[in-house]
């Protein structure tokens, strides 16, 4: 009966207008994404190309994360050219993006369609499924004959589940195998592997907005009634809530801004330039100016190096209390949990920011390290993304289990609403 169910399910959408208009919608806004996606990642990696350090030079830099195209994330941040001095790291632009649109408008990477395209579609696949049949009778006529309601359920979830999820799957992988046709593109093994489970995370996604859909719907008794409170709640989820937990942080936690932590660290630089100059007048005149090489400018500049160090650890630590507290408070929404897993599993989210970070702080103490000892540096800059299992437990593995518990628990509450809905 279940399989009955399904094949009705399907038939009934492909025989839709509202189906096929939102299925060309989705696949249009898909290639559209990952065409934008591909040019862009391109575009940084000629970039790349062009300031990537020779070996040996005292310079932090990573090529473009091709994942990026999926989740394009943080990958702006992390590909940055950090360049060691002897006061520290200064930072440069680094690749930037070669579409000027995204300063106004997020970039429209796979994860954003997802997130908020393929979530909507997913409402209005399963606003209607319960109430709708219930104003034509349809519904009353199916429980007249020996089946229970929760095949009728189930075939009803599964069928429209694999309207939606056949499409969009055929679509993702024709993208992903047109892309690997370009030499530019290298995903290789562990990319590709990734990018299969960013792909499988965003069914779960889809499907818990499905259970959702279905779940008002089992509750309400007329189809726009259905349609209005779902879009609240779409509404909530897609928007308010994953920007109401960082708003309700920063009142929380204290974090300089990046123009205060500029301007602190000019006033070091400042501070230590003055005194070196003070002390050389006493000194006779030895070590003036910051080109020299004296041991009293070189104490200066140590100085500089440990302040702003003491700076910047007090500010990933005050930063990283942000963070926890914002991503706690975000994950009341499954569309945070499914940014936070999907821009991880790429190798983009704000965890892998944070280690290359920390990374580069640590090339730098060795650079300035050898430069002291010997006067010269040969060391190069390389960085190693997280394996699938440091990424999973240090938070991913949890936002997977939220959207599977969400999808389950709202199917679960769909049930109950529907055994007890009177279909009369």
């Amino acid at each position: 009966m279940i399989q009955t169910i399904v094949k009705k399910e399907i038939m009934a959408n492909l025989v839709s207008y509202k189906f096929f208009i939102v299925i060309l919608l989705s696949s249009v806004l898909i290639f559209t994404s990952l065409f934008v996606m591909t040019r862009d990642y391109k575009s940084r990696l000629a970039d790349y190309q062009l300031i990537r350090p020779e070996p040996g030079q005292p310079i932090a830099v990573l090529p473009p994360n091709p994942l990026s195209i999926f989740a394009k994330g943080l990958d702006d941040a992390m590909t940055r050219s950090f360049e060691i001095n002897q006061i520290g790291v200064d930072v440069r632009a680094g690749q930037k993006s070669g579409n000027a649109i995204f300063a106004f408008f997020p970039a429209p990477d796979f994860v954003y369609v997802v997130k908020i395209v393929l979530s909507l579609v997913a409402f209005l696949l399963g606003f209607d499924l319960v109430s709708r049949e219930k104003e034509t009778g349809v519904l009353r006529l199916i429980l007249s004959n020996s089946v229970s309601r929760g095949a009728i359920l189930a075939g009803k979830w599964l069928g429209n589940f694999l309207s939606l999820a056949v499409p969009f799957l055929l679509v993702t992988l024709f993208g992903f195998l047109v892309m690997n046709l370009d030499p530019e593109i290298r995903f290789g093994s562990a990319g590709t592997a990734r990018f299969f489970i960013i792909v499988l995370v965003s069914l779960l996604y889809i499907a818990l907005f499905l259970s959702l859909g279905i779940f008002i719907s089992a509750l309400t008794r007329k189809s726009a009634a259905s349609l209005i409170v779902l879009l609240l709640i779409w509404t909530v989820a897609a928007f308010v809530l994953p920007n109401l937990g960082t708003l309700v942080a920063r009142q929380i936690v204290e974090t300089p801004s990046v123009q205060a932590l500029s301007e602190k660290r000019s006033q070091i630089w400042t501070r230590e330039i003055l005194l070196l100059q003070v002390e050389s007048r006493a000194a006779g005149g030895r070590a003036v100016g910051i080109r020299t090489g004296g041991n009293l400018a070189q104490a200066h500049f140590d100085a500089i190096n440990r302040d702003q160090d003491r700076l910047e650890e007090d500010y990933r630590r005050k930063f990283d209390r942000l963070v926890r507290l914002s991503k706690a408070i975000n994950r009341l929404s499954p569309t945070a949990s499914f940014v936070y897993a999907a821009t991880e599993l790429a190798g983009t989210g704000i965890d892998e920011e944070g280690r290359h970070k920390a990374e580069v702080l640590r090339f730098k103490d060795s650079v300035l390290s050898e430069l002291k000892r010997s006067g010269k540096s040969q060391l190069g800059f390389a960085y190693r993304y997280r394996t699938l299992g440091q990424v999973l437990a240090r938070g991913t593995l949890f936002d997977l289990t939220e959207l599977v518990v969400l999808a389950v628990l709202f199917f679960a509450l769909g049930f109950v609403a529907f055994v007890r809905y009177d279909v009369r």
